[in-house]
């Protein structure tokens, strides 16, 4: 048999045996302390089962996230989107599925498949954890809807990024991103205004660079 169903008739054994160590516990603290006491301390002893079985949760779900991960590697890119649906629905509360999600939007930006790229973008988005993924979300869902051609989706995007993440190190990206889709939709005095604040805050680095040569072809 397989390594992973072994896994889980493990895990399986293991709370059957904590509910039964709860189950005698009570009954032999009900005829010691009293009915009140026993029942007492078994809900505390039932809330360390919750603690417990929270835990094997969050490992099913790490493993859910590896076997996506291990499809993708294997180039079975909608194998692995299939464990990703299923951690979400299964698991959707666990931080492994936060991290499964904004997997699957990179994947599926690599590939172009850009409109599906930016839904998982967006879930991650709207779930709101972990928090240390939602500003590679929000990056990853404007770059998405630029590549899309949905260039005023994309500048809206692009701000809500640099208001809420301005110190973050993917910040010159959103500017670049920002300035390209103003120039695409010719708003030419405020991509010049991006391209500025790129060289004034990114300066002797190869944002400030290609921003200058953009600010170049705008005329300034």
């Amino acid at each position: 048999m397989g390594k992973q169903w072994v896994r889980q008739q493990i895990k399986k054994n293991e709370i059957q045996d904590a509910v039964d160590r709860i189950l005698r516990w009570v009954a032999s603290n009900r005829r010691t302390a009293g009915i009140a006491a026993a029942a007492a301390a078994g809900v505390i002893l039932l809330g360390g089962l919750s603690i417990y079985s929270y835990r094997a949760r969050q490992s099913a779900a790490w493993d859910q996230f590896s076997l996506a991960n291990a499809y993708a590697y294997q180039g079975q890119t909608d194998e692995a989107l299939k464990k990703v649906e299923g951690l979400n629905a299964q698991y959707p509360s666990a931080a492994a599925t936060g991290y499964a999600l904004l997997f699957a939007g990179e994947l599926l930006y690599q590939k172009e498949r850009f409109p599906e790229s930016a839904k998982y973008y967006k879930q991650l988005l709207d779930r709101g954890q972990p928090q240390t993924l939602l500003p590679f979300a929000l990056e990853g869902l404007g770059m998405a809807q630029e590549a899309m051609a949905q260039c005023a989706e994309a500048s809206q995007t692009g701000e809500r990024f640099l208001q809420t993440y301005p110190d973050h190190f993917l910040a010159p990206q959103a500017h670049a991103s920002l300035a390209r889709c103003q120039i695409t939709m010719s708003q030419a005095a405020a991509a010049k205004a991006t391209l500025q604040k790129m060289v004034i805050q990114y300066p002797e680095t190869s944002w400030a660079s290609w921003a200058q040569e953009k600010l170049k072809t705008l005329g300034t």
